[in-house]
């Protein structure tokens, strides 16, 4: 029976790294499983270790991306064909509003949008479906709202700050749905995380959304407290989600009800900013190194354990990659069904973007 199998049959008992078995047995409030230290000496164009080593793949950028994307300070939504979508990645740029990245990833597009987001940063971007439509939601730390828009950019409703106007700060850094609530993370803030139903307006004002009266988190390094709640990723399968706690180095895993169940702690300092999944593997892009060394790693961790580092800055030797803002996973399956994991990252001070794709003949099992 594969790790998955066992623990979907375990109720509350999924490992923050997408289903190890041994999660069911850890005691509340532990860290679960400990990264394992790598040995880095790869060859000049090539990053990682094992089944996870990467080069640089090019693509033609649009003129708006190449004059914005040193502002860059956001994060990606894929689309996945596993959850109804296309296959391609959405994600924002401040002076551009919406990107989309085909599923092919021959093609990078501006849709743009409204100018309520366009103009502002959106520090992350998720995308969610409801009634038959597709929407993207899109939390801005500076406009201090979370926007809801159409996959064309149109903002349908705003989700405002949940401290009402001229209350307490709402610096908020990532939302993500989870069977039907939207949890937001106020992380350049008070590190509290609120909840909404995305669908829901004020009678009044239809265009104007409301917050529920769950709230969980807080400043803290205690279990179920946070240094900055700055990600926020669903485990795929369940209804358990999984908090970026940058500032102490680790990832947490909370209950649709805002119950901590376990966590996981990263290198000392690497201040993991989100964490994306696919199968039984996790990829965590850091804004810092062990001890808070540049330029920052991507981490891969199977199964709760780190299998390669990835960093694009030392092995590539590509400027404007100290930091690590955002990594996703972007798989293409071919005609033979093998499925190609490909990686995407987005830098932040300065701000860049990069496709990584496997090394040839280093393909990984994920069945």
């Amino acid at each position: 029976m594969s790790f998955a199998s066992r623990c979907l049959s375990v109720v509350v008992t999924v490992l923050i790294v997408t289903f190890s078995a041994a999660y069911a047995h850890e005691p509340e409030g532990e860290p679960l499983l400990k990264p394992l230290e790598l040995t880095v000496d790869e060859p000049a164009g090539v990053t990682g270790q094992g089944e996870f080593r990467y080069r640089q793949r090019s693509i033609e950028w649009p003129v708006e991306f190449k004059t914005h994307i040193g502002a860059a300070h956001g994060g990606f939504a894929p689309d996945r064909r596993s959850t109804g979508g296309d296959g391609s990645t959405w994600f924002c740029l401040k002076g551009v509003g919406l990107l989309n990245l085909s599923s092919d990833l021959g093609r990078l597009e501006v849709i743009g949008g409204d100018a309520a987001f366009r103009d502002v940063n959106v520090h992350n971007t998720t995308i969610f479906r409801g009634s038959g439509a597709t929407f993207l939601a899109l939390p801005s730390d500076q406009a201090q709202k979370v926007y809801i828009t159409t996959t064309a950019g149109k903002v349908v409703r705003t989700l405002p700050n949940p401290y009402g106007d001229g209350g307490a700060a709402f610096r908020v850094c990532d939302v993500e749905f989870v069977d039907g609530l939207l949890f937001a993370a106020n992380g350049y803030a008070d590190n509290v995380c609120f909840v909404a139903n995305p669908f829901v307006s004020k009678p009044e004002s239809p265009a104007t959304g409301v917050w529920n009266r769950l709230r969980f988190g807080g400043a803290g390094k205690k279990h179920g407290r946070f240094g900055t709640a700055h990600g926020i990723t669903r485990v795929p399968g369940s209804d358990v989600f999984t908090v970026s706690d940058r500032a102490n180095s680790r990832l947490e895993s909370y209950s649709r009800a805002g119950h901590y169940i376990g966590g996981i702690e990263l290198p000392a300092g690497c201040m993991p900013c989100d964490v994306d999944y696919h199968g039984r593997f996790a990829v965590v892009g850091c804004l810092k190194g062990p001890g808070g060394s540049t330029p920052a790693p991507i981490y891969i961790l199977e199964d709760g354990n780190i299998v390669s580092e990835i960093n694009i800055g030392r092995d590539l030797g590509l400027e404007g990659f100290s930091h690590i803002h955002n990594a996703a996973f972007h798989v293409i399956e071919g005609e033979d069904g093998e499925e190609k994991i490909y990686l995407l990252a987005y830098a932040w001070n300065p701000g860049n973007f990069a496709i990584l794709e496997p090394v040839k003949g280093e393909g990984v099992d994920v069945r």
